[in-house]
């Protein structure tokens, strides 16, 4: 499950489990998972649906090169940008982004 990513141990194993794993993500998971990989090419992400399924919150723990060197507000900023028009739809947005 995508909740148990937490505890593998290296960036490597934890994406070949997100890859695996994808097939077990909603429609929504995935759309976002897939909108921030082409985006930003992450070495670590995860995409769960807390809204109990309905899609109008979604928690996003992300880390990618792409934001080396700037701000956490400024890495919100970038992934609020990518996905301006999913957040339209959405109640909430929790959000933990690195560069490591």
């Amino acid at each position: 499950m995508l909740r148990s990513f937490a505890r593998l141990a290296s960036p490597m194993r934890m994406r070949q489990a997100a890859l695996y794993s994808t097939s077990s993500m909603s429609q929504g998971e995935q759309h976002i998972y897939n909108k921030l990989t082409e985006a930003l090419e992450p070495h670590k992400l995860r995409v769960v649906d807390v809204s109990g399924g309905c899609g109008s919150m979604y928690a996003i723990d992300i880390a990618s090169k792409a934001f080396e060197g700037t701000t956490i507000v400024k890495q919100h900023r970038m992934v609020n940008q990518i996905l301006k028009d999913e957040i339209k739809d959405m109640h909430g947005l929790q959000l933990k982004t690195s560069a490591k």
